[in-house]
């Protein structure tokens, strides 16, 4: 008995037993994390608008490679910044779902000879597979990375530092609210 008593007293002391905690059951709700939801007019939109043509490297198109991936003169791979659209290629995957489509979608929005290529400040500039990132444009001035977000055929990649960060996750987030593209189910 004696022993149960020094064990009373060791708990309290070193603060395992404390009256002062609060007691209120908490909902599970309280611990996830909530995404801030950024209204359009908060957002920067002028990315394209001060860097489309003056920043421009145009390169001679040389084909589509999938939804997210070009070749241009001089056999150089291009992937495009901040979007990740459905695999074709990728010879450890099966083609996915809308993957064709996507490809079809940037053939499309980028059926002139030439392309616009615009680097990120803030990104690399090279990717772990070799290939040059960057923000890909149409003769006609076509934002493609943006645009495939828009349409659902590409979900947003923001593992890593972009400048239009923010931008693309509220053109991802309307596309799923709409239920376009990949997001409809």
């Amino acid at each position: 008995m004696k022993n149960i008593g020094l064990l009373v007293i060791a708990f309290s002391l070193s603060g395992c037993v404390n009256p002062s905690l609060p007691n209120k059951e908490r909902d599970l709700v309280e611990f996830i994390p909530v995404e801030k939801i950024v209204v359009e007019e908060e957002l920067d939109f002028n990315f394209v608008e001060n860097n489309f043509p003056k920043k421009c490297v145009w390169e001679k198109l040389i084909r589509v490679i999938d939804g997210d991936t070009i070749l241009v003169e001089n056999e150089e791979h291009i992937r495009f910044i901040g979007i990740d659209t459905p695999e074709t290629k990728d010879l450890d995957k099966p083609v996915q779902r809308l993957g064709p489509e996507a490809t079809a979608k940037t053939k499309e929005l980028l059926a002139t000879p030439e392309v616009c290529l615009i680097k990120d400040p803030l990104g690399d500039e090279i990717d772990e597979y070799g290939r040059t990132l960057a923000y890909i444009f149409s003769k006609e001035g076509v934002d493609v990375n943006a645009e495939l977000l828009k349409v659902g055929l590409a979900r947003g990649l923001f593992y890593f530092p972009f400048s239009r960060k923010e931008e693309f996750r509220y053109y991802e987030n309307k596309a799923r609210e709409e239920k376009v593209g990949i997001w409809n189910k």
